[in-house]
């Protein structure tokens, strides 16, 4: 069953250079998606650059197929590592392949 998001709410934080989202996720019937898969479908659905988005909280609950989080999608990459807190940008980035270098 496909993952659906809900945005819940949406800011502009223009001193920040971001807009701040809140979202729900429903996915009754199967895993908790991961964040590589939620980043895809913010990116997509905002037409943004996977670089500067952040996935900061995800909330799933239990038992009823529900996952409630945040995300900051930033006007570039280099605003984002500038702003985010270093561990939340290097959770943030694309896991490397083994044996790829």
């Amino acid at each position: 069953m496909p993952m659906n998001i809900e945005i819940l709410s949406e800011k502009e934080n223009k001193p920040l250079g971001r807009k701040e989202i809140a979202f729900q996720i429903e996915h009754s019937g199967a895993s908790t998606p991961s964040r590589a898969d939620i980043r895809s479908k913010i990116v997509a659905q905002f037409n943004a650059d996977a670089s500067s988005v952040a996935i900061n909280t995800l909330d799933t609950h239990y038992g009823i197929g529900m996952t409630r989080g945040a995300a900051h999608i930033y006007t570039n990459a280099a605003q984002m590592k500038r702003i985010e807190l270093s561990h939340m940008v290097k959770r943030n980035e694309p896991k490397k392949k083994e044996g790829a270098e």
